[in-house]
């Protein structure tokens, strides 16, 4: 190629000008083929300057109109010009446009008689076709191109057919037939030293090992990909690899690894403007999100990615993806809808004569017929689809398959065939490196050697899933994602409880009912455990900032909109829609930036609960209640100084929840105020009082034996639980013993000090995190909504030595973010609201902003006292292994020692002089307990009803 010709396109590629024809020093086809070149030589790695490339090509056919230029110079260009179009539209995504340019290009050459550089345009309109699912009509295209490549001795050209040969293959499902042409076409331009189509080569041939089960092959053939792409700089490639690696990973159930891999290929794909690429990748971070369990998360990205695919006109990426999302609305309990996503695209897949497709929609429908109990239905689908992976060479998805097989068979009591077929799974998972197929095998094991009778073996295989399952779990960026993760794999916990509680009742013994203990609090508030042992901070980029800031702009205006009495269906339906949105998008963008930072965060090695540290900490006079569920029986262990109990059978868990319901729907009676129902007070007292009499003989009259002497109790419910006013149970039946505090008649809150804690290992934590003596006070009365508050600010501050006090319009999200380190007592007076829909942005609303669960995290707090006066602040979304997400949680990550809640909406002037006996209590020296219970005594003397003095509860401790 004539050097002044590279020259001159280089210079139009960088300036960005329209060719000129005064300006242009070689001949129109001379440029044109030099432009078609740097096209060329960016696509793999600076898709946007090809793109300019191929502008600038299409800009010179109108220079070569002006030009003295033979007619077929003429031609050429314009073929040249529809050449470089097709490649654009490719790095854009654009596939039928490609294909049609490309079309044109190779019809104008063929007319030139140039069928060489006809063959050359079919090479990229390969991996169109194949892109776009038609696969027929890629392989025709393909074979046609090799035969003439072949026919005119171009080992080049047929080294490119080879190359989108084996991609082609890929997405068809033959992974040994693309290896094999992915593994000819790398060793042909390593060869001719063509660096870009060898590194290429070797990312298909390692994606066909991978599908093959090969991983280490294909392992050691991703690294010297990468080191060869990085070495001649080709970021598209690199980035390919990231993705494929990523693929390989989550395959062996390393998600960590995966995460981060999806994460750093989704930036570069982005950073590239390579829309396909990048869709593709968002659907696989979405992938690993469903392996983890983070279900409404990936269940977003999957409706945004079928929507993208379409628009790309992508059938095989948007079959897939419409896949993944029935399998994310089957475990959201949406059957209906997933059976729907089922369906298109097990009609893609079979428009496609995808029989891989066809075979994942099996399995993803086996496992929605298991989780609905047809494990008849579950058992054949799953065969199916077992049959189809193997036949396509799929280890590991045969493997998957096979584990819903022998789950199928346990199910319908053929127990030793499931058991066979789960060993067999094993051996095969354990040569593929498979963890997440391992951890469900050893667990399928223990359920058949439990339903065997075969119980040291049954206790083997559990304790290995779940060591094998901490080692996955550990490695996870982010206590959301471990939270979630955890959710799915509970059974082996369950059943090593479930084998605790059988040993304590054949031999009942102080021994086993630790070992229950232990057992139980081994799966509980995990998570939260673990933030707070690493106290890790809170990301904040410049996007995470922005869109908190849209987002309060966003609650702002909905607030204005209540305030005004403004009646527009029409903005409140598009501000809802993007408020809903923008909540969606704050956290994803923190978890995304997690995930590409790929620090060294690892969650610290679960330890048991040490129970003797736990009853020196407790002391003479004090106990902890652990309850527990276990199929439907309510059971729970007590720990006092001198010993460790286990109360069994204590109600079952549907009677316990239908009486708690019954409770709270008398105290949720009074939510807006007596007002008429004030005459009939004594009535709606009496009738609250037996309802929790009723909870009382449930859940504490069995523990009192356990419970004498204790006049101090640390509570760690189960799930619901959370929601119930301890100090509101009543014992009618009691007779009073001076020398038992738990004696006699009246609310328990009045006859001993109750907190509550979320598990007996966060008990210890708290009571070695004593608060602070408290001296400054920060004291918030967000007024401008509730007049009331700043009178309650202003007279909590007046009781401490130091204070600072905002109220009106200076109760600000600032102000708080400025002042909380320093205050050893944080009271926030204000309108708070519960999100059950979405619990993470539950807050407390000041001035300026709302202070959600995200943001009062952040706040880095002195171990004092809390005090959230406010409306359903204690509320938490109750998820498996109890993790409560909510405002308490919050504040406990923020630092602080003890919290004090509220678990309905409270009466203003009733809070008021609540809070004056607390704090006076608190300021006289009286730790948080004690002074809680001086107020709830205190009101209750003039307002015997629960709604107005047992709402609030105390956390972390005494």
């Amino acid at each position: 190629m004539n050097a002044a010709a590279a020259e001159a396109a280089i210079r139009l590629v960088d300036s960005g000008e329209a060719p000129r024809c005064a300006a242009v020093e070689v001949s129109t086809r001379m440029l044109a083929w030099a432009l078609k070149d740097v096209c060329y030589a960016a696509w793999s790695s600076e898709p946007q300057r090809a793109v300019k490339a191929a502008d600038a090509l299409r800009a010179l056919c109108v220079v070569e109109r002006t030009r003295a230029e033979p007619r077929e110079h003429a031609r050429e260009v314009l073929a040249l010009a529809d050449w470089t179009a097709g490649i654009a539209h490719l790095t854009r995504g654009q596939l039928a446009e490609a294909t049609h340019r490309l079309d044109c290009a190779a019809q104008t050459f063929r007319s030139l008689s140039q069928t060489n550089h006809a063959a050359q345009t079919q090479v990229p309109k390969i991996m169109a076709l194949t892109m776009l699912g038609r696969y027929d009509a890629a392989v025709e295209c393909a074979e046609r191109a090799q035969r003439e490549f072949v026919a005119l001795g171009d080992v080049q050209g047929a080294g490119k057919v080879s190359l989108n040969l084996g991609a082609l293959h890929e997405r068809r499902g033959d992974f040994a037939r693309a290896a094999r042409h992915s593994r000819e076409a790398a060793v042909l331009f390593a060869r001719m030293g063509d660096h870009e189509r060898s590194v290429s080569a070797d990312i298909n041939m390692g994606n066909a090992l991978t599908s093959l089960g090969d991983f280490d092959e294909a392992l050691r053939i991703y690294a010297r990909a990468r080191m060869r792409a990085a070495n001649h700089g080709f970021p598209v490639l690199l980035a390919l690899v990231d993705e494929s690696v990523a693929v390989l990973q989550l395959a062996r159930g390393k998600f960590r690894d995966a995460l981060a891999g999806f994460e750093a290929s989704r930036l570069q794909y982005e950073k590239l403007a390579m829309p396909q690429q990048l869709a593709i990748a968002e659907k696989q971070l979405a992938d690993a999100y469903l392996e983890l369990h983070l279900l409404p998360e990936a269940l977003a990205v999957y409706e945004r990615a079928v929507a993208r695919f379409q628009e790309l006109c992508v059938p095989d990426e948007q079959a897939w993806a419409l896949a993944q999302r029935g399998r994310a609305l089957a475990l959201l309990g949406r059957g209906e809808n997933a059976s729907e996503s089922f369906r298109s695209a097990a009609g893609l897949f079979a428009a496609q004569g995808s029989r891989v497709g066809e075979s994942a929609v099996a399995l993803a429908r086996a496992q929605l017929a298991l989780a609905g109990g047809d494990t008849v239905a579950a058992y054949a689908m799953a065969a199916r689809a077992a049959q189809g992976f193997a036949a396509a060479g799929l280890a590991d998805a045969q493997c998957r398959a096979d584990v819903v097989r022998a789950q199928a068979l346990l199910s319908v009591g053929s127990v030793e065939q499931g058991d066979e077929l789960f060993d067999k799974t094993l051996v095969r998972a354990r040569e593929l490196q498979l963890l997440s197929v391992q951890v469900r095998c050893l667990t399928g094991q223990g359920m058949a050697a439990q339903a065997l009778g075969k119980l040291p073996r049954a206790r083997v295989a559990f304790q290995a899933a779940v060591e094998l399952f901490e080692d996955q779990r550990r490695a996870l960026p982010g206590d959301e994602l471990r939270s979630a993760f955890l959710t799915d794999h509970l059974r082996p916990y369950q059943e090593l409880l479930r084998m605790a509680l059988d040993a304590h009742e054949v031999a009942p013994s102080e021994a086993l009912a630790t070992d229950v203990l232990l057992q139980l609090d081994r799966f509980r508030a995990r998570s939260l455990g673990e933030r707070l042992d690493q106290q890790v901070a809170s990301e904040d980029t410049g996007a995470t900032r922005a869109l908190r800031d849209r987002l309060n702009w966003l609650y702002r205006r909905v607030r204005r909109m209540e305030d005004d009495g403004e009646s527009s269906d029409e903005l409140a339906d598009s501000l809802a829609v993007e408020l809903r949105r923008t909540e969606l998008e704050l956290p994803e963008g923190a978890r995304r930036a997690r995930l590409a930072a790929c620090g060294s965060e690892h969650a610290a090695d679960t330890e048991e609960v040490d129970v003797p540290a736990l009853q020196g900490l407790l002391g003479t006079g004090a106990a902890l209640v652990e309850y527990g569920v276990l199929d439907d029986e309510l059971f729970a262990c007590v720990v006092t100084a001198t010993g460790v109990s286990l109360q069994r059978r204590l109600a079952s868990w549907s009677g316990v929840l239908q009486a708690l319901r019954a409770a709270l729907f008398q105290i949720d009676s009074l939510r807006h105020g007596a007002g008429d129902a004030y005459q009939h007070m004594d009535s709606l007292t009496h009738r609250t009082l037996q309802r929790m009499a009723r909870l009382h003989d449930m859940l504490w009259a069995p523990l009192k034996p356990a419970l004498a002497g204790c006049a101090r109790v640390l509570v760690v419910p189960h799930a619901q639980l959370g929601l119930l006013p301890f100090a509101a149970l009543l014992d009618l039946h009691a007779v009073h013993d001076p020398h038992d505090p738990q004696a006699g008649p009246g609310p328990l809150g009045l006859r001993c000090d109750l907190a509550v804690v979320a598990s007996a290992r966060l008990a210890i934590r708290g009571l070695l995190r004593r608060p602070v003596q408290p001296r400054q006070v920060l004291a918030l009365g967000e007024s401008t909504r509730l007049p009331h508050t700043a009178n309650e600010a202003r007279q909590v501050a007046e009781l401490f030595p130091q204070s600072c006090t905002f109220v009106g319009a200076q109760a600000s999200l600032a102000t708080l973010q400025a002042h909380a380190a320093t205050s050893d007592v944080l009271h926030l007076a204000c309108h708070a609201q519960f999100r059950s829909d979405n619990p993470r942005f539950s807050a407390l609303h000041l001035a300026d902003a709302p202070l959600t669960v995200e943001l009062a995290e952040s706040l880095r707090l002195q171990p004092g006292i809390v005090v959230l006066s406010a409306c359903e602040t204690g509320l938490a979304e109750f998820g498996s292994g109890d993790e409560m997400v909510g405002l308490v949680r919050a504040f406990m990550v923020a630092g602080a020692a003890r919290v004090v809640a509220s678990l309905w909406p409270v009466d203003d002037a009733v809070t008021a002089h609540f809070m004056a006996c607390f704090y006076g209590a608190l300021c006289a020296g009286q730790e948080p307990s004690v002074a809680l219970r001086a107020a709830q005594a205190e009101v209750m003397q003039i307002h015997p009803h629960p709604f107005y003095w047992a709402a609030f509860t105390l956390h972390g401790g005494w």
